[in-house]
């Protein structure tokens, strides 16, 4: 070995990790950003004595919003008339079956099949009851109320 070799100083090159990075951080923005949209912060939910969270092995659920004067939300969309609801969620529960590949998978929980309903707590029961019915009649069947725990 020779006393002149030159040592040159070797860097990781970074550019790629940080690439990957920033990408995965715009990701979980834009997720966050869905979950948010269809939880109206408008919506005072009742309280109940006794309430549950919501599954953790349920992977795939609806969120409907009932507002104080009536007015039923999904996603960013609102609804007004029970009809509009109802097609809707008609539509939509046709296209979970033809993304689902088979229809014992539907059954076996392969498709969207919980719906949960954050109603204000100064809408009437009516409002609720219709929107139920509404969800009934298209044809999903298990729906979820969501209330806030009451402190004991």
């Amino acid at each position: 070995m020779s006393a002149s070799m030159n040592h040159e100083k070797v860097e990781p090159n970074l550019t790629a990790l940080l690439d990957i990075v920033l990408q995965m951080v715009m990701f979980f923005m834009l997720c966050s950003n869905f979950v948010a949209a269809q939880l109206d912060q408008k919506i005072k939910l009742p309280t109940a004595i006794s309430a549950k969270s919501v599954d953790k092995d349920v992977r795939d659920f609806l969120i409907l919003n009932i507002d104080d004067k009536g007015v039923t939300t999904i996603g960013t969309d609102a609804f007004e008339t029970p009809g509009k609801i109802r097609s809707y969620l008609t539509n939509q529960l046709a296209l979970d079956k033809a993304r689902t590949k088979k229809a014992a998978d539907w059954e076996a929980g392969g498709g969207r099949s919980l719906i949960i309903l954050r109603a204000h707590k100064d809408c009437s029961y009516k409002q609720v009851h219709d929107v139920m019915e509404v969800c009934r009649s298209s044809g999903y069947t298990n729906v979820q109320l969501r209330a806030l725990l009451a402190a004991q």
